[in-house]
C-alpha cells in the first residue's frame, strides 16, 4: 500500500454538540458554576443520558441508582462529569458503518478503566484523571479509522493478522500515527495542555516527561500490557510499548499483588457488565 500524504488539520474530528460544547467550556473554568452546570446538562437529554449511565456503571458500584442530573453531578465530580460528555460526544460521532471505530471506543473504554484501577493503587487522587486520560488516548484511531475507512479496515487487519502494532502501519501509510492528532482532539475537548504531553508521546518516553506527567504515560502505557489478561473487549488493538510491564511497575512502585488485584478488579467489573 502506497503512502498518502495525510494533512492533520485536514481530518475531520468528533465535534461536541453546542450544548455539550458548553459544557465542555463550563468544566474547564476554574470554579464551575455548579447550578449553571446542572441546568445547561438537564436542556440536553443525550448528555444527561450519557451522564446517568455512566453514573450507573458498574465503575462506581453505587448502593442505589442515580436517577437525575445534579445528584449524578455531585456524586461523580466535575472530572468524571467531563469523562461522560467526551464519551457521549465519541458515541454521537461514529459512523454506524464504521465498526473499526466501534472497536476502538470499546479499546478506550476498557483503557479508561484500567488505568483508574490502576491509579487507585499508585496514585489515588489521580484516579479520574487517569480514567479521563485512558478514554482519550487513542482517540486518534478513531479519527483515522473514519477519514479512511477501508485503508484503515485494511491496515487495523494486517495489524491483528501479523502481530504489527498499528501506529507503525498507520506511519507507514499516512506518514502520522494517532498520536499526531493529540493536539487537535485536546483542543476539542477542551483538555489541559498537559494532557498533550503525555498523549502525543505515547509510543515512546521522552527525556522531557517527568514527574506527574511521567506517571501518567507509566500507568496509560501499564494498561495496555494488563488489558489481555482482563478479558474486557479491545485487547486486540496492538500497539508499540516502550517500556515492560516489570519496568512499568517498578516505575510505579507496584507489586505482583497489585497487578494481580488489578486485573483482578478489572475482570469482576466485566462480569457485572
Amino acid at each position: 500500500m502506497s503512502q498518502q500524504v495525510v494533512a492533520v488539520d485536514e481530518l475531520e474530528i468528533p465535534q461536541a454538540s453546542a450544548q455539550a460544547a458548553r459544557v465542555l467550556e463550563m468544566l474547564a473554568e476554574a470554579d464551575p458554576d455548579f447550578t449553571a452546570l446542572e441546568q445547561a446538562l438537564m436542556n440536553d437529554p443525550v448528555q444527561a443520558g450519557e451522564l446517568l449511565r455512566y453514573a450507573n456503571s458498574p465503575l462506581f458500584r453505587r448502593a442505589s441508582e442515580v436517577t437525575n442530573v445534579p445528584a449524578a453531578v455531585r456524586l461523580l465530580g466535575l472530572k468524571n462529569v467531563r469523562s461522560a460528555i467526551v464519551m457521549s460526544t465519541l458515541n454521537s460521532a461514529l459512523p454506524v458503518d464504521c465498526p473499526e471505530a466501534k472497536d476502538i471506543l470499546a479499546h478506550l473504554v476498557s483503557i479508561a478503566t484500567l488505568c483508574r484501577l490502576i491509579a487507585k493503587v499508585c496514585c489515588r487522587a489521580r484516579m479520574d484523571d487517569m480514567a479521563l486520560l485512558g478514554l482519550i488516548h487513542d482517540v486518534g484511531m478513531i479519527v483515522l479509522a473514519t477519514n479512511f475507512a477501508d485503508s484503515y479496515r485494511s491496515i487495523r487487519a494486517r495489524s491483528v493478522a501479523e502481530s504489527l502494532p498499528l501506529d507503525v502501519l498507520e506511519l507507514e501509510t499516512y506518514g502520522l500515527c494517532h498520536d499526531d492528532l493529540a493536539e487537535r482532539v485536546c483542543r476539542a475537548f477542551r483538555l489541559p495542555a498537559s494532557y498533550q504531553e503525555v498523549l502525543s508521546s505515547l509510543h515512546y518516553h521522552p527525556p522531557g516527561l517527568t514527574g506527574t506527567e511521567s506517571q501518567e504515560w507509566g500507568i496509560l502505557t501499564l494498561a495496555h500490557h494488563l488489558l489481555p489478561d482482563t478479558g474486557l473487549p479491545g485487547g486486540d488493538v496492538l500497539e508499540t510499548l516502550a517500556a515492560s510491564r516489570e519496568e512499568l511497575a517498578e516505575m510505579l512502585a507496584l507489586s505482583d499483588a497489585d497487578l494481580d488485584g488489578v486485573i483482578a478488579a478489572a475482570q469482576s467489573l466485566r462480569q457485572a457488565g
